[in-house]
């Protein structure tokens, strides 16, 4: 009787008919060959432990913890089983069950509190820059993160009200996430003036945090549902028409908000300037470069806006545009996964940099911070450091320009 609730809630694994059509999508089972590390596998794991077969060990977590949750199956499944959503709630059902090792609890407390303050997060790139000259990176085994960081960007103020020149088209809110000071400052920059320069009010609410996509995935039901009211306050504003989001993993968390309808607002910032008519006088200035575009698991598998990007930059004359095709669905990051599963987030991103290298491009384009900090951290080490790893929105901005009498305005271009 005392399993039953959980059995109640863990319900929808029974969607799953063991069909195998999930396996070519799964990253962890692609270079495993493990149906422990599938997702129909993990799924009759959960379901064998909700019904009291399997116990609550180290073992069972591990093979659960070893999913990406890049969610290319839910892809691929014809029964439309929740799979994400039910590996979060073995998670946090789990939490106080299963104890996580010390270092992998430590370190997530820690970049818990760094996301958290943009104070912080300032002194961490300095701390990070410094102790990367001398060494000490490596030493404490973070010499991935300081790779992956950008350089240093000085910006100017982000948060309060952006006005529109010239004739106002749109209002938005922009969310900001927790990395954006660390880690996609050029970023925020780009959206604020590429946004106001097509006619698009902004506001930029102070008072919004984290999407609490860490604490979802690492079981802490608690944080998560903290985070979320707090967001669901600040842009429950009918003054907004959209709320544009352009990291694809918190927009992703922000997508599937349980919000009375609200989380449709939630759109990624490629898919409304695709379908954004353009003032006449804008246009885009030729660059002759090649752009490799990755498609992050987040903006493909869950907000479903992959296309967008690609669309936008093929816009800019005399640029070559490719997509990166015959690689896993999931580049390795996938959060914090790339801290905690180092090898296999390695393994994945190596796929990819056969491919980056083989392409020779200029500037590889991804949605996603904790995508273009992988990414940027293994060009580096691969001696690919000269390639540029952006958002798709700072190459548009580059090539913004204003022209009196444009002959060939972009309108709508979705």
């Amino acid at each position: 009787m005392q399993l039953d609730p959980i059995v109640s809630v863990f319900s929808d694994t029974e969607l799953c008919v063991k069909c195998g059509l999930c396996l070519p999508h799964c990253p962890t089972y692609g270079k495993t060959l493990d149906e422990n590390e599938s997702p129909r596998g993990r799924l009759s794991l959960i379901q064998a432990w909700a019904a009291g077969q399997l116990e609550a060990t180290p073992a069972l977590l591990t093979h659960i913890d070893n999913c990406l949750l890049c969610r290319s199956c839910e892809s691929a499944c014809p029964a439309n089983v929740p799979y994400g959503r039910l590996v979060d709630d073995f998670r946090q059902a789990t939490t106080t069950i299963i104890k996580r090792p010390l270092a992998s609890r430590i370190k997530s407390i820690a970049i818990g509190i760094t996301l958290q303050s943009p104070r912080l997060q300032r002194w961490s790139a300095l701390a990070n820059r410094i102790f990367s000259a001398i060494g000490l990176m490596q030493s404490f085994g973070l010499s991935e993160t300081a790779a992956g960081l950008p350089e240093m960007y000085e910006h100017g103020q982000w948060y309060g009200f952006h006005s529109a020149l010239g004739k106002e088209t749109a209002k938005v809110a922009l969310f900001l996430g927790c990395t954006a000071e660390l880690a996609d400052a050029e970023t925020v920059t780009a959206a604020i003036r590429l946004l106001t320069r097509l006619g698009v009010s902004i506001t930029v609410p102070s008072e919004q945090g984290c999407c609490g996509g860490m604490a979802l995935h690492n079981g802490d039901g608690k944080g998560f549902a903290k985070m979320k009211r707090r967001n669901l306050l600040v842009f429950q504003n009918s003054e907004f028409d959209t709320v544009l989001t352009f990291a694809s993993g918190c927009g992703a968390v922000l997508k599937e908000y349980e919000s009375h309808g609200f989380n449709s607002k939630f759109i990624d910032i490629s898919n409304f300037l695709a379908e954004l008519s353009w003032p006449d006088n804008i246009f885009l200035e030729s660059l002759s470069a090649k752009v490799i575009v990755h498609s992050p698991c987040s903006l493909k598998n869950v907000m479903k806006s992959d296309r967008h990007p690609i669309v936008l930059l093929k816009q800019i004359p005399g640029i070559h545009v490719e997509s990166l095709i015959d690689v896993p669905n999931c580049c390795g990051a996938a959060g914090t996964y790339l801290l905690n599963h180092p090898e296999m987030a390695h393994a994945l991103r190596e796929d990819f940099l056969v491919k980056i290298k083989a392409c020779s491009p200029d500037f590889i384009a991804t949605s996603n911070v904790g995508c273009a900090m992988h990414l940027r951290a293994g060009l580096k080490q691969n001696g690919m450091g000269h390639v540029q790893v952006l958002h798709p929105l700072v190459l548009l901005e580059r090539q913004l320009a204003v022209k009196s009498n444009n002959p060939s305005p972009l309108r709508s271009i979705s």
